[in-house]
């Protein structure tokens, strides 16, 4: 196929036409290699894709020092296509790493990128599936495995914790007060207060009231912190519909519920102790998609100082 007749289908006409002779020129000068592994279609899909993301998402010149630098390459791959598998981004990630080769001076050729990561996304769980798992915690045989389930709901789905942070948790960091429940977190590797959801306050005002302030949150006369301990508890469970919680998935259930209901990523980013934006990222594609009543109503709110 020739570069020329290349079409994208995933483009407005408009966004294509913004980009087109640049990308045109680029792929030419990268398949006049002979050795390319690379047809002129696959290199114009990948490129592209690519290039319409530096240059509409990311706002970038259309500069092949710029565009085909090795940090850009690496950032698109690992946030622009989050529909895409990882074999399919590391082929395309090769892809425009060969034509960096070609396009780029030998000054800017630097070492090679790390390896792609399998980050799949932990699934948040739906209301059905969160109905569920109160069920799940419910129909357990003894009152303590009740406790200790209910327990771990209220902090995964009501605060969002993480499995070190479950199994470090103690009664005395539990706080109750006419504003509701809040934790302190503070053998955690980001100390921080988490306000708990309003819906899965009640486990956690339970154990304050009948458990002792030094005790560990979760389990009886428990002393190890080790992670597995928290799976090890889920998997002497039986499950409800063929679901037990994980822990990661209770995390983002918390998360994406935030994010959908607007808290700002300011405070939530601090409540969930995260240091960048990355995983909101990773979930952003699962939120609702606002309405235009939606966007003008939000961006209309006055400006706070900073």
């Amino acid at each position: 196929m020739e570069v020329s007749a290349y079409e994208p289908v995933s483009l407005t006409e408009n966004d294509w036409e913004k980009v087109r002779a640049f990308v045109r020129v680029v792929v030419e000068k990268a398949k006049a290699d002979a050795n390319s592994p690379y047809s002129a279609k696959n290199l114009m899909g990948h490129v592209t894709a690519h290039v319409a993301w530096c240059h509409r998402i990311a706002g970038l010149p259309l500069e092949v020092s710029v565009v085909f630098d090795r940090d850009i390459i690496g950032e698109a791959c690992e946030r622009a296509f989050p529909s895409l598998t990882t074999g399919t981004l590391a082929t395309r990630r090769s892809a425009l790493l060969f034509v960096a080769q070609r396009v780029l001076p030998q000054s800017q050729r630097t070492a090679r990128l790390k390896p792609l990561r399998d980050e799949k996304v932990a699934m948040p769980y739906d209301e059905t599936e969160q109905l569920a798992l109160r069920s799940w915690a419910r129909g357990q045989t003894t009152a303590v495995r009740r406790r200790d389930c209910h327990t771990i709901l209220a902090l995964g789905l009501g605060a969002g914790l993480p499995a070190p942070d479950i199994l470090r948790l103690r009664v005395r960091d539990i706080h109750v007060d006419p504003q509701g429940v809040l934790l302190r977190v503070s053998d955690s590797k980001f100390p921080r207060e988490v306000p708990v959801l309003w819906r899965w306050e009640q486990p956690l005002v339970d154990l304050v009231e009948t458990r002792e302030p030094e005790d560990l949150a979760l389990g009886v006369a428990r002393t190890t912190t080790n992670p597995n301990y928290l799976n090890y508890t889920i998997s002497r469970t039986a499950p409800e519909a063929g679901l037990r919680p994980n822990s990661e998935r209770l995390r983002n259930t918390w998360l994406l519920h935030h994010l959908a209901s607007g808290t700002p990523l300011g405070p939530l980013s601090v409540a969930a102790g995260l240091e960048t934006f990355r995983t909101f990222e990773k979930l952003a594609h699962l939120l609702p998609e606002p309405t235009t009543t939606d966007v003008r109503r939000a961006m209309r709110r006055p400006l706070r100082a900073v």
